[in-house]
């Protein structure tokens, strides 16, 4: 039996991020959920995490920072970014440097879905 996908979401709106946390345990998959990019950076390691989830604009270190960081860290985390503002050179950016998505809140759940098992499966066949 293949162990259960374990899905970071950061994001600093409470209330986006237990939505999220809630959504995913409902999916089947395993969540922890990250108040600022930095306290993810401290629970990180390669390896621990099969998908992360992260919002756009946050306090003290972007979504895209936090892309940037990773891509040095751990490259072959699939990243999905969420946002509630649609900017379309952050999504560019997000997107040519790897993201698996960027999607604009609300979420779709069932788009969301799609682009976990997406990303998933990417990560399974590196």
């Amino acid at each position: 039996m293949a162990p259960v996908p374990v899905i970071a979401v950061v994001d600093d709106d409470a209330s986006v991020r237990e939505a999220l946390a809630e959504l995913l345990e409902v999916f089947d998959f395993r969540c922890r959920a990250f108040e600022s990019p930095e306290t993810f950076l401290a629970a990180h390691a390669p390896g621990r995490f099969d998908c992360l989830i992260t919002d756009l604009h946050m306090k003290a270190i972007s979504g895209l920072q936090l892309q940037q960081k990773l891509a040095e860290v751990d490259p072959g985390l699939p990243i999905v970014f969420i946002s509630a503002h649609s900017d379309a050179a952050a999504r560019s950016r997000a997107l040519h440097c790897g993201a698996i998505a960027f999607l604009n809140k609300p979420i779709d759940d069932n788009v969301l879905y799609r682009h976990i098992i997406s990303a998933l499966n990417r990560g399974s066949k590196e």
